[in-house]
């Protein structure tokens, strides 16, 4: 049996198989740059279990009616969000890291003038206070955390 007779024979799976596939593509290939296979891979999804269910009969023309009309409601549906997603604006350098949030004990005074250094992960951090701490002091015992990071500096502010 060729391909083309058994997606004829099921067509709920090919419905499945294209939704699958247009997502795979949108969302690894193409990284969300366009929303028309994402919009197109959700309406076949969607097709797939209408005729899998019985409730859209097992046709070509049907299939392909329920998937551009689901498609175009779904877009409508979700074109804010999509929108939102699209436009969000990556976080800026030094603030996105598993590193944020992180605390420690400082092992040397740390201000303004003097800067510390802390172990961490095989590595020997210099440790930098936030600008929002001032003109603040913190002695060597203080707890600190890492509010931002650059290479090979961690910034840090009073925990």
């Amino acid at each position: 049996m060729g391909l083309l007779e058994y997606f004829s024979e099921n067509q709920a799976s090919f419905w499945f198989a294209l939704g699958a596939l247009a997502l795979v593509i949108e969302l690894a290939v193409l990284g969300m740059s366009t929303i028309i296979l994402f919009l197109i891979g959700l309406g076949a999804l969607v097709t797939g279990l209408l005729v899998y269910l019985g409730i859209v009969p097992s046709g070509w023309l049907a299939g392909f009616a329920v998937m551009g009309i689901t498609s175009f409601v779904l877009g409508v549906a979700l074109w804010k969000p999509l929108k939102k997603y699209q436009t969000a604006e990556p976080p800026r350098s030094g603030q996105s890291s598993d590193f944020i949030g992180h605390e420690f004990e400082l092992s040397s005074l740390l201000d303004r003038e003097t800067h510390s250094t802390h172990q961490f992960s095989g590595v020997t951090w210099r440790v930098d206070l936030a600008r929002e701490e001032g003109d603040k002091s913190l002695a060597s015992g203080d707890r600190v955390c890492v509010v931002a990071l650059h290479p090979g500096i961690l910034v840090v502010a009073q925990a």
